[in-house]
């Protein structure tokens, strides 16, 4: 894939994750994560990861940010479903903090996925890889961009677009729909509320088909919190600010 991670130490002893990006396959995706992060740097928040420095040599770009002990994923697969059950708001309130934040800084993460949360030492949550964001100029609300993202957890404007085989609409509320998947999955232990087969899940996503939601029936205010967040249609979504505002978020 051209990209791996390491540990590193820096020069006052600190350890820091060293993230190598070979720059023949992700020159592209390498510079703009070096752009995202340069640009958050200046009002840093507790749930995006922190960048210490970058580094370049003929066949590598270095990202250098603040170790995390793992990713969303392994801490799901580690946990209990009563402890995620009972951590579980806390944890997905982390996240969409960390999407508020980016979202007024006009930035777009087109690639929430499992794999791209980090938790810290602390137990708390930070959104990484910015490869594929995307920053609004002003005043605007949506980019005009190929059909990027991870499949299973893209939303159903990028599923469309990829379909139909031109540029599609990514919008704040795009992102706030892969929090909801993220947020079932926190929920379930590890389930994805589209189902688990990949082409039957992008189907359910691009169908508004969530297959698996009535796993949360017996919590009825965790399942109308994240139906309320994979709304099919992006209007029907709230704004992540207005996600943190609901009653599951505010228990």
């Amino acid at each position: 894939m051209g990209t791996s991670v390491h540990v590193g130490i820096m020069e006052d002893g600190s350890e820091v994750a060293v993230k190598r990006i070979l720059l023949q396959s992700s020159e592209e995706a390498a510079e703009n994560e070096k752009k995202i992060l340069s640009l958050i740097e200046t009002k840093k928040s507790p749930f995006i990861v922190s960048y210490r420095n970058f580094l370049k040599d003929a066949t590598f770009m270095y990202l250098i940010v603040d170790l995390c002990e793992e990713t969303l994923k392994e801490h799901v697969e580690s946990k209990t479903i009563e402890h995620l059950r009972q951590y579980g708001p806390r944890m997905i309130k982390e996240i969409l903090r960390g999407l508020e934040f980016l979202h007024d800084q006009g930035i777009l993460h087109r690639d929430l996925k499992p794999l791209n949360v980090l938790v810290d030492i602390e137990g708390h949550m930070r959104l990484a890889d910015f490869g594929i964001s995307r920053v609004l100029n002003e005043d605007e609300t949506t980019v005009q961009t190929d059909g990027k993202g991870t499949e299973g957890w893209m939303p159903v404007e990028v599923i469309e677009s990829r379909n139909q085989r031109k540029k599609g609409r990514f919008k704040k509320k795009s992102d706030v729909q892969v929090a909801g998947m993220i947020a079932f999955y926190i929920l379930t232990k590890g389930v994805h509320p589209f189902g688990s087969a990949l082409y039957n899940r992008m189907m359910n996503i691009l169908n508004g088909n969530p297959v698996n939601l009535g796993i949360l029936n017996k919590d009825l205010e965790a399942k109308m919190f994240v139906h309320l967040l994979i709304r099919h249609n992006i209007t029907d979504r709230p704004y992540a600010f207005e996600a943190l505002a609901h009653s599951f978020m505010v228990q």
